[in-house]
Parts: structure tokens; C-alpha cells; sequence
């Protein structure tokens, strides 16, 4: 699963998105999302934040174009209860299944992922023996003391959660992925559209990163999926391939992963 990537969204990243898939902003989708942003900006929360959740948008590269999409590609409105499905993350092994193939408008895309958020085992980590104990420790009670001074500010009565009751070997904790060095990953996603109602507001595309088993430098971090990360040349085939057409997918980026805590 990848639940928290880091995406950049300038306007240089934008150009260069651009040159390096000869594609085309789509300027007033842009423009529409700001306006969003200003009316309501809890939910269309600003895009120049490099960290997105389910939910956030990001620029999403499809064929010859590129705009703002919902990080969550959109189900088919016809199967039951369509809100409880997870949507942002699609198995490589499981694209071919009737619930994607179903998704409105489903098409092809990428996204260029600078790193992304994992929650692993402390224990994990501590077996892995790239962060220390007494780093895990100290995160955690930098940020019980931060809740608890918020919590006290706010005038209620401070309690320690159920985690934070947990030993520290017992308990979970985020770390920040990334390729080592400074590239970043070409990475393949489902696209889809919302079936537009009368109350819907927003940019209509929605978008699912593509995960694959993740590499042994992640699961020894305690980590079991990767997003896909492809080679230039793959990312381009990808834009012109169906769903279906898994073989610019094989050529994958030789990339080598490192993490630290995240704060």
C-alpha cells in the first residue's frame, strides 16, 4: 500500500512535467481548483502541499494532458455501497478485475513521486537496525507532549491514548521512503471519472497508484508494497497503452530505497 506520497506541484515541476511527456497543462483546472481552495479549503486543501492523503489532489499526467485529480480514482456508481471501497492504492496483480475495469471513463496515467509514507512495525525497524531505540523513544514523547499541551490548552483533561500506553516495540510508527539520491519515480496509475451529479463539485478525475511487491531494503523495514516505479521510456508507453496491457509495467526503474522517521 502507499497511503501518503509526496508529489511536487510548482509551476517548474508543472513545466517540466510538461517537457518530459509532451503534454499540456490544463490551465483552468488548474485555475479551478484555487478558486476551490479559497471557498473551501478544508477539503481542497492547498496544492502546493507536497504531501497528499486519500482524498487530496495532485497533477496527474495522462495522454497529452495534464491536470489536478483526486488521489482516489472514482468507483462505478452501480455496485453497492461504492464509499467503502479503497480506491487510492490498485494491486499490479488486481487491474485486470471487474471492480477496476468497471470504474467510470478508466483510463491510464502517471504521477512523479518524490516519497511516500509508510506505517511499519517498531519492531520491524528495530530488527532492520537502521534507527535506534532511543530515536523511536524520543519522537514519541515529543509528540505526546505536543498533544497533551494542545489538549490542556484547549481546556480539557489530558489522557494517553491506547498507543501511547503500548511499550514502544509493540507499537507503529511512520517512515518516509525515497529513491536514494535525488531522482524521482515515474509511477503508473488508474485514472477514472465521476459520474457527474448536480451537487458535485470538483475536478472530476480520480487516480489509484499501481503497487507491486515491495523490494527487500522495504520489507526489511516491514513493508510489504511498492508503487510501481518505471523507466521514462515505460512511463510513455504506459500513457498510450489500456488498463489491460500490462507490459510497459515489466520495465521498471532500477532503483534503490532509503527511509528515515518521519516527524
Amino acid at each position: 500500500m502507499c497511503y501518503s506520497p509526496m508529489i511536487q506541484k510548482s509551476q517548474k515541476s508543472l513545466k517540466l512535467l510538461e517537457a518530459e511527456f509532451g503534454a499540456t497543462s490544463v490551465r483552468d483546472s488548474f485555475a479551478d481548483y484555487e478558486n476551490l481552495h479559497q471557498e473551501n479549503p478544508k477539503k481542497f486543501v492547498d496544492f502546493s502541499r507536497e504531501q497528499i492523503f486519500p482524498g487530496n489532489f495532485a497533477p496527474v499526467v495522462t495522454a497529452g494532458h495534464i491536470e489536478p485529480m483526486r488521489y482516489g480514482a472514482w468507483p462505478s456508481p452501480d455496485i453497492d455501497h461504492p464509499e467503502r471501497y479503497t480506491t487510492y492504492n490498485a494491486r499490479l496483480e488486481n487491474i485486470g478485475s471487474s471492480f477496476w475495469l468497471g470504474c467510470p471513463g478508466i483510463a491510464t496515467g502517471v504521477v512523479k513521486v518524490k516519497a511516500f509514507h509508510e506505517w511499519v512495525q517498531v519492531a520491524d525497524l528495530l530488527k532492520d537496525g537502521q534507527v535506534k531505540l532511543k530515536e523511536i523513544e524520543r519522537l514519541f514523547a515529543d509528540k505526546m507532549a505536543s498533544r497533551k499541551k494542545s489538549v490542556e490548552e484547549s481546556g480539557k483533561k489530558f489522557r494517553p491514548s491506547e498507543s501511547e500506553k503500548k511499550p514502544v516495540a509493540d507499537r507503529k510508527v511512520t517512515i518516509i521512503i525515497s529513491p536514494e539520491g535525488s531522482s524521482e519515480l515515474y509511477v503508473p496509475v488508474l485514472v477514472s471519472r465521476h459520474a457527474q451529479d448536480p451537487g458535485f463539485k470538483g475536478p472530476d478525475g480520480g487516480f489509484a497508484i499501481i503497487t507491486g511487491p515491495a523490494p527487500e531494503e522495504i520489507l526489511n523495514a516491514g513493508h510489504e508494497r511498492c508503487p510501481l516505479h518505471l523507466t521514462h521510456s515505460a512511463a510513455l508507453d504506459w500513457l498510450k497503452a489500456k488498463p489491460l496491457e500490462r507490459d510497459s509495467l515489466r520495465r521498471q526503474e532500477k532503483i534503490h530505497f532509503i527511509y528515515r522517521l518521519a516527524n
